[in-house]
């Protein structure tokens, strides 16, 4: 089995060959090492400055973690933060960047909601049926656009390479959790058709400590696919996938300080299609393609199951891109142009009719990309992107990123440079909760710039990393609050905010079947809300954060365990409004496998194996130790 976590240092990546140049590639043609989110093309993990990390079907399959977010703890350089039971909400913050500051991909498809803060709801992604997760860190918009300022988060899902492939699993446990799904395909000459379902669903617990009312949350997401190469120069592709949970929760007593029994719930529905067209001419070496991709997301509020308010939103794009490839002497050179149209829709809608919250809006962006690469073979690679974003509510903005790898060897040298931008959510600009918060139709986009250096060691199985990254952000939208009229709403700062620090990732092949990955992160995320004031150290992120996993494999059985470790972090008391540090602490996870047949595992899984004290949110308890045990199949 393959290490719980495969690094991206540069000189960890074997001589591989590319996919074939007169194929057009699609995401699931990609496999390690290569990635499809570092570039507008595919290229060689080896080929970027960037940092990335990836993990694989065979890492994913040995924790049987139920939600991606759990995979993310391991990540470096990644802070997650759980607003209690499973499935209530979660954010992502990558190098200390906001939670709304990444954009997340599911096979292609831009999956940030735009109905609400901007944010992808990752609490509503289960693992079954994924493959990869991939991960970048630092500034992406020079590629992908607004949010890309901490990094990107691309899933992969599940698809046979050849011939037909049919999987499922089912999982019990603790807490009333049950989890199980089904998925499968077929891969022939020209067409490759694939798909899962999968559900969670779990009673969860009481965060207010009192009362009996149980958390609990459910979870039904379907996902499908199909690839037609119609010719050798033709392939047509389409994606679609639906997702519906449903997430109970409680209230929060400000004058307690802390979460009280309500009968609250929100229903999470997100809808999406891809519909690609990829022609391959000049024997592959010119690319062009042809996308439309539409998202639709619904978060509808209720209490004690009468309808109180909602908020939905749609993302269209449309995007035309063409690659081409060509040789002068030992340089390979990548040249691609896109034209990016998107169209974003908003709409709120109260309980009484007559609310000020009803309303709808709507912007639009048209961008131009451009990215050249180059690459030698004397394990130089360098790249250049620039990004020029035309919209209707804002000023016109543009983004760069340049990015350099040098192997010498087993080492190799890596650094890149990036500006980003992130644009105003609709709640930032026109959310509205009568008596609570306002929004701010005058807000300017986020701006961001972050230089990363590092070097990369790989030899006999074994690899290490460190890299060290610097980057700034102005502009950041900030919460307000009128003392007066006691109603919230958001402002652009006049400071700088800073995120600094290190990060360290290490791999050791220990004996036959025998891995061990680390990972280490140093942040320092500070916050200036007012230029010339003080720093302020950012919540929700650990100044000290890591991971150690350990994983066996053999013919009967395998053995994996991983501990997140995250360290104390700042936060703040809501009721009060004081400052609070939470404290830190170590989720470990051991899970294993029985093969008692080729194609039947029985699984079993502890979390928190250490019953550990988690919260991540002020007030807000994770859950202790839990056990959970099932089988999984595979034809």
């Amino acid at each position: 089995m393959l290490p719980l976590i495969v690094l991206a240092s540069q000189a960890a990546i074997a001589a591989t060959p590319a996919p074939p140049n007169n194929q057009p590639i699609f995401i699931r043609e990609t496999a390690a090492p290569f990635t499809v989110t570092a570039s507008r093309s595919t290229i060689r993990l080896a080929e970027t400055g960037i940092s990335i990390s990836q993990i694989d079907l065979p890492q994913i399959k040995a924790l049987s973690l139920p939600l991606v977010k759990d995979y993310l703890t391991l990540i470096p350089g990644v802070a997650v933060a759980q607003t209690g039971p499973l499935g209530a909400q979660t954010q992502i913050r990558i190098r200390g960047a906001e939670a709304n500051h990444s954009i997340s991909f599911i096979d292609g498809i831009e999956m940030n909601d735009p109905a609400s803060s901007g944010e992808f709801r990752i609490d509503t992604l289960l693992s079954h049926g994924v493959e990869r997760i991939e991960v970048l860190r630092g500034p992406q918009s020079a590629l992908w656009g607004s949010q890309a300022i901490g990094g990107v988060i691309s899933i992969t899902t599940r698809a046979p390479v050849r011939g037909t492939e049919v999987y499922g699993e089912l999982q019990g446990g603790s807490l009333g959790t049950v989890r199980g799904g089904i998925g499968g395909g077929w891969a022939g000459e020209t067409l490759t058709v694939s798909g899962q379902l999968s559900g969670l669903s779990t009673d969860g617990y009481d965060i207010a400590r009192s009362g009996g009312d149980k958390d609990g949350y459910d979870n039904v997401t379907a996902h499908g696919r199909i690839e037609w190469r119609a010719s050798p120069q033709l392939t047509l592709l389409l994606v679609g996938r639906h997702q519906d949970s449903t997430s109970r929760f409680d209230g929060f007593d400000y004058d307690a300080g802390g979460p009280v029994d309500e009968p609250l719930a929100t229903q999470s529905r997100q809808s999406a299609v891809r519909a690609e067209a990829a022609l391959a001419l000049l024997n592959g070496d010119w690319t062009t393609r042809a996308s439309f991709m539409a998202v639709r997301a619904d978060n509808i509020n209720r209490r004690a199951g009468a309808f109180e308010n909602r908020s939905d939103g749609e993302r269209d794009l449309f995007r035309l891109q063409s690659t081409g490839r060509f040789k002068t002497g030992g340089l390979a050179h990548n040249l691609t142009a896109a034209l990016d149209v998107e169209t974003e829709r908003f709409t709120s809608r109260d309980a009484n009719a007559q609310a000020d919250s009803n309303q709808r809006q709507r912007r639009r962006q048209t961008s131009l990309v451009g990215e050249y690469r180059l690459s030698s073979s004397n394990g130089l690679s360098a790249g250049a992107a620039v990004r020029h974003d035309m919209n209707d509510r804002f000023a016109d903005a543009t983004t760069v990123r340049f990015d350099a790898v040098a192997a010498i060897g087993a080492v190799s040298l890596h650094a890149a440079f990036g500006t980003g931008i992130a644009d105003p959510t609709f709640f930032d600009q026109f959310g509205f909760f009568p008596g609570s918060f306002q929004g701010n139709p005058n807000l300017v986009p986020e701006r961001s710039r972050s230089v990363e250096a590092g070097i990369g060691w790989a030899a006999g199985g074994h690899s290490f990393d460190l890299t060290l990254f610097d980057a700034n952000l102005t502009n950041e939208i900030i919460g307000t609050f009128n003392s007066t009229t006691f109603i919230a709403g958001v402002a652009n700062a006049s400071g700088r905010s800073t995120r600094r620090g290190v990060e360290v990732a290490g791999r050791a092949a220990l004996a036959r079947g025998l891995t061990l990955n680390t990972s280490y992160t140093y942040l320092d995320a500070n916050q200036q809300q007012v230029a010339g004031s003080a720093l302020v150290r950012e919540v929700r992120r650990p100044r000290h954060s890591g991971s150690i996993a350990l994983n066996y494999s053999s013919r009967p059985f395998d053995l994996s365990a991983a501990a997140a470790i995250t360290g104390a972090r700042g936060d703040t008391d809501f009721a009060r409004f004081v400052p609070v540090t939470l404290p830190a602490h170590t989720l470990l996870t051991l899970a294993g496998a029985w093969h008692i047949s080729p194609r039947i595992d029985l699984t079993a899984r502890v979390e928190n194996a250490l019953d550990a004290s988690q919260v991540d949110v002020f007030a807000y308890r994770g859950p202790g130790l839990t056990a959970h045990g099932g089988i999984r199949f595979r034809l």
